[in-house]
């Protein structure tokens, strides 16, 4: 994990983060043994402005892992967050607005899910992009088919769960 310093301009900040993150994908497989993807953990932050972790890649293979029927969720930036003295709003909202401006309106948000989450207080954040990494407002809703090319299997379906 890198340290961006509590003198640091924001311009560092969010632009370490961004070039960072736009050295490579992560497709959320884990390596055997628990220690992380080298992608993942050079994307890995701790800003000491805000006494925080963050983690900024860019995912891919919501859509053609089987996971999520609409293709518009295929791939986003992706910003996880967490705060070990308790959540900071101000500095959430000072971290979407310096990664991604006025496209921060069309981010998912989602809260701790895991028991591990929850301990950590752990929030992400998802951007969704076009096949150039352009964000855009994806279509719809993640399961439905309106827009799902033929012939298109759920990881269900291709794993016979």
């Amino acid at each position: 994990m890198k340290t961006i310093q509590r003198n640091a301009s924001d311009a560092e900040i969010f632009g370490r983060m961004m070039k960072t993150a736009q050295h490579g994908t992560f497709d959320g497989l884990m390596p055997a043994g628990g220690t992380l993807p080298p992608y993942l953990d050079e994307c890995r932050w701790w800003i000491e402005r805000w006494d925080c972790l963050a983690i900024l890649t860019r995912d891919v293979g919501y859509h053609t892992s089987g996971w999520w029927k609409n293709p518009d969720y295929e791939r986003c930036y992706h910003l996880s967050v967490s705060f070990p003295g308790g959540f900071k709003r101000k500095a959430v909202e000072q971290l979407l607005k310096g990664l991604f401006g006025d496209n921060r309106r069309w981010t998912w948000c989602e809260g701790p899910y895991t028991a591990e989450g929850k301990q950590c207080g752990v929030f992400h954040y998802r951007l969704f992009c076009d096949p150039a990494w352009q964000p855009l407002k994806p279509r719809g809703e993640v399961y439905t088919r309106e827009f799902t090319e033929a012939g298109w299997k759920s990881y269900s379906e291709i794993h016979g769960l």
